[in-house]
């Protein structure tokens, strides 16, 4: 029995031999979300060819912390970690070298954060006064006299009960469209944009040497609002 065992090992050994390493199919944002999260790995920032190169933008290191704030992520400067997986490495290698310095930073931010681009679901616009004001009963907006209209505005005039056109002082309230429209198209533009650079991670690693995963033809929803 145990003879046989050990033949059956032995058979299986030489299978794996032939074949190679079983890979693991794995999207490319879920093999981004491992290697950057769950392996940690870096990207490595080569000062001159960023700023020599194209799509350099000149971030400082607040907006960076600020932005690191807003994922929820910080840096480990814990000691004692093991390195990441070579596969981990290469591909934030081919994000590093795909991608232009400042998306591959927002690539690696998100997917270590395991988020996407915030594309404002369900955002309508809506009219809202401008200004609010707030008694013990309600919240109210702020009305205003048309003698406060800006520069070049006038009332809508009106005929008196003798047929005579008059413009007399009304109360209005200022009102925006918030969120704006345009507001709403920014956020979408962005993830459309971060959805491109996932695009060409993937044409990328799929022809790159990973010895454990296989990335597949899965994408997340290019237009998740429709």
């Amino acid at each position: 029995m145990q003879e046989r065992a050990m033949m059956l090992d032995r058979r299986m050994q030489r299978q794996g031999q032939r074949n190679g390493p079983i890979r693991r199919a794995m999207p490319v944002r879920a093999a981004l979300e491992w290697a950057f999260g769950t392996e940690c790995a870096r990207l490595d920032h080569d000062e001159i060819e960023a700023v020599g190169g194209t799509g350099w933008r000149p971030f400082g290191m607040e907006y960076v912390a600020l932005e690191r704030a807003q994922l929820g992520t910080r840096v480990d400067t814990s000691r004692g970690r093991s390195r990441p997986h070579d596969d981990a490495e290469l591909i934030a290698t081919v994000v590093r070298n795909v991608l232009p310095w400042y998306a591959a930073t927002l690539v690696a931010d998100l997917a270590r954060a395991g988020r996407t681009p915030d594309w404002m679901p369900d955002a309508r616009p809506r009219l809202r006064p401008a200004e609010w004001q707030q008694n013990q009963h309600r919240a109210y907006g702020r009305a205003c006299d048309s003698a406060e209209l800006p520069d070049g505005w006038q009332p809508i005039p009106r005929r008196n009960r003798k047929g005579v056109i008059v413009q007399d002082r009304a109360r209005y309230t200022p009102c925006v469209w918030e969120p704006s429209p345009a507001q709403i198209a920014a956020a979408r533009r962005a993830y459309l944009d971060w959805w491109g650079y996932l695009l060409e991670v993937q044409a990328a690693l799929g022809a790159a040497d990973l010895a454990r995963l296989r990335i597949t033809r899965d994408m997340p929803p290019m237009t998740p609002w429709r």
